[in-house]
């Protein structure tokens, strides 16, 4: 409960501030779970705290505070990345090795980095306090609706090898109170669009949101552990917090840029 009282408030009153305070915040987050994926995949042997700051590491930050200047080519450049892994036969589970040091940083940089840098790019688009704000409550209202509703009357399991404890009763509930935050928001904030656009979103943000925490769930399976670590006391690591954002952030920036709305 203090991690909440305490983060939550900051990362409010950054994300209301923008451009440069919001991104450093960012970097330092980006930065810590990082470390978290080192020290996970490639040195679990060593204290998380002395992982932290580690030789590259340092490139994840960069790619977030590069974020404040760019723009939608931004994103195309990480998909034209995960084009070419393609072609090459290359994929995310052939970084997960012990003795794989480059391809953890390379993915490290496309996943967290890129991925994270979309929370900058909405947060300074046209109207972005309130995107902002509407992204980061309906990830929330997905995560909580899904919980809830999973323990109270979840029967079906979603993806037993993946998240034993994820159900289609769960991701049901998620999906209806993210859609329902996203039109109740959508009223509240002047973002500028209608009730026709912002279905758009309300269809698309939950599933985003699912699939963010299902990809970390895979690679936290991965890796051997439940928690990605015990950097934020009662809320497990960085990356607990930020699958579902990872994922939903990208797919409303591209909304954005590409002018669904």
């Amino acid at each position: 409960m203090m991690t909440a009282a305490v983060g939550l408030p900051l990362v409010a009153v950054v994300a209301w501030i923008g451009e440069w305070p919001f991104a450093l915040v960012l970097a330092a987050i980006a930065l810590l779970a990082s470390a978290e994926f080192v020290h996970g995949w490639l040195i679990p042997s060593v204290p998380i705290r002395q992982v932290i700051g580690q030789g590259p590491t340092f490139a994840i930050p960069a790619v977030i505070v590069a974020g404040v200047h760019a723009d939608v080519r931004f994103l195309w450049v990480g998909i034209g990345f995960a084009a070419v892994f393609a072609v090459l036969g290359y994929t995310p589970t052939d970084a997960f090795g012990p003795r794989k040091p480059f391809r953890v940083y390379c993915w490290l940089t496309l996943y967290l980095g890129l991925l994270l840098s979309a929370l900058v790019l909405v947060r300074d688009a046209e109207n972005g306090r309130e995107w902002f704000f509407l992204g980061l409550l309906a990830t929330f209202a997905v995560d909580t609706g899904a919980y809830t509703v999973g323990r109270a009357i979840g029967r079906h399991k979603m993806a037993p090898r993946i998240s034993p404890k994820k159900t289609w009763e769960g991701a049901v509930g998620g999906y209806v109170a993210g859609t329902a935050t996203v039109f109740a928001l959508n009223a509240l904030f002047d973002t500028g669009v209608g009730t026709g656009t912002i279905w758009h979103l309300a269809v698309a943000l939950p599933p985003a949101a699912i699939i963010g925490d299902l990809i970390a769930s895979w690679m936290k399976r991965r890796m051997g552990v439940k928690d990605a670590s015990g950097l934020l006391p009662g809320h497990g690591g960085f990356m607990d917090r930020l699958d579902s954002v990872l994922v939903v952030f990208p797919v409303l920036y591209l909304f954005l840029q590409l002018r669904v709305l």
